[in-house]
Parts: C-alpha cells; sequence; structure tokens
C-alpha cells in the first residue's frame, strides 16, 4: 500500500495519460512419442521463433504486427504477446482472446506432426531423466 501511496502523490498531478496494458502467453513445445508413451520437450523454440518473427522483421519501421514473439526461459518456450498494447476501452476487452486465439493458430501451424503446445506452468516430467528432444 505504500507503494501504491507513493506513486499516486508523484503522479497524481499528471493529466491526459492513457492506460496501456497486455498479455504475455507462454507456450511449451512439446513431443509425443505416441509408440513409447512418452512426451518431451522440444529444443526448437529458437527455430520457431525466428520463422514467427519473419512478418516483425520484415514490417516497415513504425508499423505494427498482431503479435510479437521472443523467447522465453528455455529452448523448449515461446513467449507470444499483443504487437500493440491495448486500450482502456471496454472494447479492448475482446481483443484479447480474439489475440490469444491467433497466437495458438500460428504457433500451431509450425509444430512437428508429434508435437504439440501447451501453456503450462511447468512441464509435469521437467528434470526427471531424459525430458528433452533431442536429450
Amino acid at each position: 500500500i505504500t507503494q501504491f501511496l507513493m506513486i499516486y502523490e508523484a503522479t497524481k498531478g499528471r493529466v491526459g495519460d492513457v492506460l496501456k496494458w497486455g498479455d504475455e502467453v507462454e507456450y511449451m513445445i512439446v513431443a509425443r512419442d505416441d509408440v513409447n508413451k512418452t512426451a518431451r520437450l522440444s529444443l526448437r523454440a529458437p527455430e520457431v521463433i525466428r520463422i514467427l518473427q519473419q512478418d516483425e522483421h520484415a514490417t516497415p519501421e513504425g508499423s505494427t504486427v498482431e503479435v510479437l514473439w521472443r523467447p522465453e526461459y528455455a529452448n523448449w518456450m515461446v513467449e507470444g504477446t499483443p504487437g500493440v498494447p491495448y486500450r482502456y476501452y471496454t472494447a479492448d476487452l475482446v481483443l484479447v482472446e480474439q489475440n490469444m486465439a491467433l497466437r495458438r493458430r500460428e504457433i500451431e501451424k509450425l509444430m512437428d506432426p508429434e508435437e504439440l503446445v501447451l501453456s503450462i506452468p511447468a512441464f509435469p516430467r521437467l528434470g526427471c531423466g531424459v525430458h528433452t528432444k533431442p536429450p
């Protein structure tokens, strides 16, 4: 509460500011092996990110794209965020789900047939034996 009060005191005279906000979703790339009934973390994130960022890098300076892709914690993770911040209008709330669905479609298109993307806090087998592909 003290921090909030200090920030409020420092900024209470500002006018014309627009609240901008966003979200981020982390995707884990998982490789399934249906024959051996295993799932491992696929280490293809750098390759996938390079492909996903092609639109962003081809966009002229000052232009925007619908989605930004960034590396996350490890080589099996990809972070997706909206291309521009949302605004303070209630109409922007509808855009959140639409943009999240767009991001999922974009990354899923790049998965190999045995791969899928998960958005969960931690991979259940992380650190247990061979848990990545390749090991």
